[in-house]
């Protein structure tokens, strides 16, 4: 692997100073051809330009090896030109709770990632830049990452974000479990109700749910029970637009499923618990089933996290009738009129996403790249076998559907689904009224 970056990045440098001097002409506002000025002033030193960059992927986040590498790589290729100054917040939710504040003040640092509510109000707010004129200009960068990665960010014709994640997967589950319980991944979702009684029949919780923060895996599940239903319930989980209206036959038979499996199947820390903890439940054996995505496959072998030999004890499935999520992230924006800046944060955005960094996040953090031009070598597959079988799985899925955060509106995802659970599990609320006061809330978005 460090053979690998060291190549990678040095690969990189050179790819990223050619480009500099033969794309030159093809960057939004640059002439190609320095002005007379401009030649007068090279002789006096140019004040480096710093960008503003605040980042969730720190400490024990699964990434944070990832993004550092990104981070130093980029100031030292642009070293005396562009910095990136960062700021470290510890979670992703504080991420979006502070980028919020920030959105409604006019405020967001120069680049930011449009996670949870911040692409939307960045928008509204008029902070967030259109990313269109910078893509048509640069066609090699265009290819790299992909008209469906930047389909996926365009609001009213116009890209405001560049995602460098495509998030694909189905659920992690441990092979020795699944042994002990003589059971195989289910294909249906009868056969994963039997499965989970089966696990809980042999002493260990089945499944990693948690109703806190965004209800992650808890939401995976939900969507992947409504999304391979039928083409209608698909459609709904693909929705291009946030569900204003939950109230549907699969919506309700998922909801009713998902009572259970939080009731019977889950930790006793489920109702009000936070990823972190339910993660570490299935790292250390407690737990047999995460509905999570390749980034989470470096923990896997990470003996600080989990057991020795661990990561040979996980095996990767669809979610039953041939489910798998996928969808993009929001990905990267551009949050400053200041021109200086912008040239900066466009060079910072392309250096995150394009071919070469698709490639490192795959290697360094599992990531699955969103651009057509990057490929699973067979040496790759080889030492990777849960990520190549995620990539194949994709292509073998009858159905796939986007995750919650995608689907519903900010207010739900985060502080609607972490009170509704909780009540729906206590039997505060019934079914039905959940789904109402879903709709309620997606309501208050109009």
């Amino acid at each position: 692997m460090k053979k690998f970056l060291s190549g990678a990045l040095a690969l990189a440098l050179l790819l990223s100073t050619a480009a500099c001097g033969n794309d030159a002409a093809s960057d939004p506002g640059s002439s190609g051809e320095p002005s007379q000025a401009s030649s007068q002033e090279t002789s006096e030193p140019k004040e480096v330009v710093e960008i503003t960059y605040p980042t969730y992927r720190v400490g024990t986040n699964v990434l944070a090896e990832t993004e550092a590498y990104m981070i130093d790589s980029f100031n030292e290729e642009f070293d005396g030109k562009y910095k990136l100054v960062v700021e470290e917040l510890p979670s992703d939710v504080s991420y979006q709770e502070k980028m919020a504040v920030l959105a409604t003040t006019n405020d967001l640092p120069d680049l930011v990632e449009g996670k949870g509510p911040v692409m939307n109000l960045a928008i509204k707010n008029g902070q967030a830049q259109d990313l269109t004129s910078y893509i048509e200009a640069d066609p090699d960068y265009k290819a790299e990452v992909g008209e469906a990665a930047f389909a996926s960010n365009t609001i009213d014709g116009k890209i405001y974000g560049v995602p460098d994640l495509n998030q694909c997967f189905g659920y992690f589950y441990n092979t020795e479990m699944f042994e002990q319980a003589g059971i195989p991944p289910a294909e249906t979702w009868d056969e994963w109700m039997s499965n989970l009684e089966a696990l809980k029949g042999i002493g260990v919780t089945p499944l990693t749910f948690f109703t806190g923060e965004n209800s992650w895996t808890t939401q995976n599940v939900l969507v992947s029970i409504v999304g391979t239903q039928n083409e209608e319930s698909n459609a709904l989980m693909n929705s291009d637009d946030k569900i204003k209206d939950w109230n549907t036959p699969e919506i309700k038979e998922a909801l009713e499923m998902v009572k259970i499996m939080l009731r019977d199947y889950s930790s006793s820390d489920a109702i009000g618990g936070v990823y972190a903890n339910v993660a570490n439940y299935f790292l250390q054996e407690k737990a047999a089933i995460m509905p999570n995505g390749a980034w989470m496959i470096p923990d896997f072998s990470d003996t600080e996290k989990a057991g020795e030999g661990f990561a040979d004890k996980v095996g990767v499935a669809m979610y039953p009738g041939s489910g798998m999520v996928a969808n993009y992230d929001y990905g990267f924006m551009m949050c400053t009129d200041d021109p200086a800046k912008q040239e900066g944060v466009w060079e910072a955005i392309k250096w995150f996403t394009n071919a070469e960094a698709q490639r490192i996040k795959l290697e360094m953090g599992g990531n699955i790249p969103v651009g057509p031009k990057v490929e699973l070598t067979e040496e790759y597959r080889e030492e990777n076998p849960l990520t190549a079988q995620i990539v194949d799985l994709m292509g073998e899925a009858e159905y796939t559907y986007k995750t919650m955060n995608k689907l519903a509106y900010e207010n739900l995802t985060y502080d609607g689904f972490s009170s509704l659970y909780p009540a729906l599990v206590y039997d505060q609320i019934t079914v039905d009224e959940m789904i109402q006061q879903m709709n309620d809330i997606s309501a208050k978005n109009e």
